[in-house]
């Protein structure tokens, strides 16, 4: 469409020709002789005097006498207000209606009244005169009126033009006339329903992008003005079906509007015709939000309580009519209790706790009691689902339902006879159950860590699925599900602990439980560390962590924390964030604290601060055997400590508790005894066999990154050798490993074993040197180096032929694998990586 056309089609009223042409044709009519009236209909902003204004620009060529009026609501009492606009324009002077006749006898005579309703009776008796007295004169009386009509002058008249809404048709050619894009049309359609004031208004909205097509500030305000262009009772009306939403009836909104279900009646179908109402619903939010953003807060407060009121006595549901006494805000009365708290109950029971929370809220107060024990207590377990360090009004709580919102953050004693507590009181603190189970997750939920300490694993993964399966999600069972999926990482089944954890976080998230997505995030954050997904692993541990409060945490912030430390340790971060975040003072005693202390040992490890490392692995040891739940699968700190001893040169004492450990009955998962005889081949014990078999281990059971520092051990051991072909290989498959896991470096970062020849020589190497050579002894070309170390390729080349005279090497395959093993030179902190 070009820019004529577009304009041609602004000028004029979209699907309105007919319309005008409709008019034309009855003045044509009257000049012929003979009284005519035509009523123009239509809802409020249906754009009559549009057409009016359309239908006069086309009188300038008739010769007709146009005589124009306009009634409003302000002057509607005052006598022949109307008339005295009319005859402003009639020559000469005497009685109205004589002059109007005077005047057809020379040549047709129009008169325009819009907004007939609101002319005043005097002036309508007069017209009324003309009508009756013009009998073969050519006088044509238009006038418009609202739907339903108001008057005898419309209700009797010759002919009556509807003007209805325009259709998507019509929208989508006022889009292309004023933007020459229609694509959105039917977003303004369903927005405006073809009312042509809200589509003006809803494009001006959207004037920088038209297909955004979003109702805005314009749009409600043309909402308002629409309905007071009409009587102040449209707008009650409109407000009453918004508060009441799909209980609105004629018989609704009169008692709430305080008139008769005819008028209520007669009023919503001036609404449906204004395009704002759909059946019984307002047709957008922002048609509901422009009604009642102009209350007073002190009339909407009774507005929306009245509603409530309505609903309640026709036996509306408790959550429909809690929704408008939760928007009435205080000053209650007495039968809104019950209400709210079935209300609440139901949308506790349906995932809705933030809506539970506001009626538990309003009804607090107005109880006492037993009642108000109850309340409270389940403001406490709705609150406690989105945020455990706010439960409020706990002093006003049955002890026994008090402590399972401390539970977190106090030792609790005694756990009453709540199995769920019991059970999450030992996966937190490791204190055993005393409670009586009766159902068969309950015993298989018992079971877990007596099975995990006999090393029964098939019984241990049996129990956790039939955990998993008949134990449903919900605030008292959200540990015990998070300790079966830990059960099954102990038990080497990472599989079924990734699936089982994608499900409970996905139920968590749907259900909208912030408490139950952060805490099962963590447990999901441990499932990917343990695959060695080390990069994803500290993401998710970041966002469960960022999910709650630090304070709502409790002892349980060790969990988020321990994998993120752990992963930051693995990624050679040489200072993690999580280690300076403020923990409880207790949550060092508990298990919880024991996995938060090893991950916080092999920082310190990394670091090499041995002497603190030694001190967390040694207090991991006191608070597991304090516990009596000493499982190495969860917390191995014999080995971890045997590690320590490896970087003070103690192989004895480390191969020791090497041993130690995979003797205990509970170590009899693969992983957990490969972490053992890791430490046995790296205290010199048959190295390459032990540690080939340990890398098969750890990738057999999932993690990833284990088996790559394992081949990175691997390698230097069979450097160590002299065997620097298969050294290189079995290194650079470690570092693609480690990088596939999130770990750069990875080389750089394993302890040095034993010198050997090239010790000597590799160590005259300059810094520069030294990065060339270990990129070049791991296969990458010159240009790959040259690009890694931001260096030409002839100096690369330079670096290589000093290199090769220093190391007494012909060629690039002549050059040890791992030459920063070799040398214990590192391009980053010289640490041992986290396994």
């Amino acid at each position: 469409m070009t820019l004529v056309e577009r304009q041609s089609v602004q000028r004029r009223l979209v699907e309105r020709d007919n319309a005008v042409e409709a008019l034309v044709g009855h003045l044509a009519e009257c000049a012929l002789g003979g009284v005519r009236v035509v009523a123009v209909v239509g809802g409020p902003a249906s754009g009559k005097t549009s057409l009016l204004d359309l239908f006069v620009d086309r009188l300038g060529a008739s010769g007709a006498l146009l005589l124009t009026a306009s009634g409003s609501r302000e002057e509607r009492e005052i006598p022949l207000g109307a008339v005295r606009q009319l005859e402003s324009g009639l020559p000469g002077d005497g009685e109205f209606t004589d002059r109007v006749l005077a005047e057809a006898r020379k040549r047709p005579v129009v008169l325009v009244v819009d907004d007939v309703q609101h002319v005043d009776a005097a002036s309508l008796r007069l017209l009324g005169q003309v009508r009756e007295r013009a009998t073969g004169l050519p006088v044509l009386v238009v006038v418009t009126d609202w739907e339903p009509l108001s008057g005898e002058l419309t209700t009797h008249a010759d002919h009556r033009l509807r003007l209805g809404l325009l259709t998507e048709h019509g929208v989508a050619e006022f889009l292309r006339a004023r933007t020459g894009d229609d694509s959105a049309a039917p977003a303004y359609h369903r927005a405006t329903g073809g009312n042509p004031l809200l589509l003006h208004a809803m494009l001006a909205d959207n004037q920088d992008d038209p297909a955004a097509a979003e109702p805005g500030f314009a749009f409600r305000q043309a909402v308002v003005a629409c309905l007071h262009r009409w009587e102040p009772r449209l707008l009650a009306v409109a407000r009453a079906l918004a508060v009441l939403g799909s209980w609105s009836s004629p018989a609704a909104i009169a008692e709430l509007t305080d008139q008769t279900e005819t008028a209520a009646a007669r009023l919503t179908g001036v609404l449906t015709s204004a395009g704002v109402l759909v059946g019984w619903r307002l047709r957008h939010d922002a048609v509901r939000s422009a009604v009642l953003d102009g209350l007073p807060p002190v009339e909407s407060a009774r507005l929306h309580l009245r509603a409530a009121r309505v609903l309640h006595q026709r036996r509306a549901r408790p959550v429909e009519v809690a929704r408008l006494v939760v928007a009435a805000g205080t000053d209650l009365p007495d039968w809104v209790v019950p209400v709210l708290r079935s209300a609440a109950l139901d949308a506790i029971a349906t995932d809705r706790g933030e809506f539970a929370v506001r009626c538990l809220q309003r009804a607090l107060p107005m109880t006492s009691g037993r009642v108000r024990e109850q309340t409270a207590a389940d403001l406490a377990g709705a609150v406690w689902r989105h945020n455990p360090g706010e439960s409020p009004h706990l002093s006003e709580v049955d002890p026994a339902v008090a402590l399972r919102f401390t539970l977190w953050h106090n030792d609790p004693g005694k756990v009453h006879d709540d199995v769920g507590m019991a059970l999450a009181n030992e996966w937190i603190r490791g204190t055993s159950p005393s409670v009586r189970v009766t159902r068969s997750w309950e015993r298989a939920a018992a079971a877990l860590v007596p099975g995990l300490v006999r090393g029964a694993l098939p019984d241990v993964v049996a129990d956790a699925e039939r955990v998993l399966h008949g134990c449903p999600l919900g605030d008292r069972t959200l540990e015990v599900l998070a300790s079966a999926v830990t059960a099954l990482l102990m038990a080497d089944r990472v599989d079924l602990a990734e699936r089982w954890c994608a499900d409970l976080v996905g139920e968590a998230e749907r259900r909208r439980a912030t408490t139950w997505s952060a805490l099962l995030g963590a447990v999901r954050a441990e499932v990917e560390l343990r695959q060695g997904a080390i990069r994803t692993a500290r993401d998710t541990a970041r966002r469960s962590l960022a999910l709650l409060p630090a304070r709502s945490w409790g002892v349980l912030i060790g969990l988020p924390l321990s994998t993120m430390i752990a992963a930051d340790t693995a990624m050679g971060n040489a200072e993690s964030a999580a280690l300076r975040e403020v923990v409880p003072d207790g949550m060092t005693g508990t298990v919880v604290g024991a996995r938060y202390l090893r991950a916080r040992g092999h920082h310190y490890l990394a670091s090499d601060r041995v002497l603190a490392a030694i001190a967390d692995f040694q207090a991991c040891g006191r608070v597991l055997a304090a516990a009596g739940v000493d499982l190495p699968a969860l917390v191995p700190w014999r080995t971890d400590l045997a590690e320590a001893h490896l970087r003070l040169g103690r192989g004895r004492a480390a191969a020791h508790l090497a041993r130690a450990q995979a003797d205990l009955p509970a170590a009899a998962a693969r992983h957990t005894r490969a972490r053992s005889m890791r430490i046995i081949a790296l205290a010199g014990h048959h190295p390459v066999r032990l540690l080939h078999e340990v890398a098969e281990s750890f990738r057999a059971t999932g993690d990833r990154y284990a088996a790559a520092v394992a081949l990175a051990e691997l390698s230097s051991a069979i450097a160590t050798r002299g065997d620097a072909g298969r050294a290189r290989r079995i290194a650079k498959t470690a570092a693609d490993e480690a990088t596939a896991c999130g770990v750069r470096g990875l080389l750089d970062r394993v302890p040095a074993r034993r010198p050997d020849h090239t010790d000597h020589a590799a160590s005259t190497l300059s810094d520069a040197e030294h990065r060339v050579a270990t990129l070049a002894a791991l296969g990458h070309t010159n240009r790959e180096i040259a690009h890694k170390l931001y260096i030409t390729i002839s100096t690369v080349e330079q670096h290589l032929t000093k290199i090769y005279r220093k190391l007494g090497v012909r060629k690039r395959s002549d050059l040890p694998a791992g030459l920063a093993i070799h040398t214990g030179r590192t391009t980053e902190l010289n640490r041992t990586p986290t396994m």
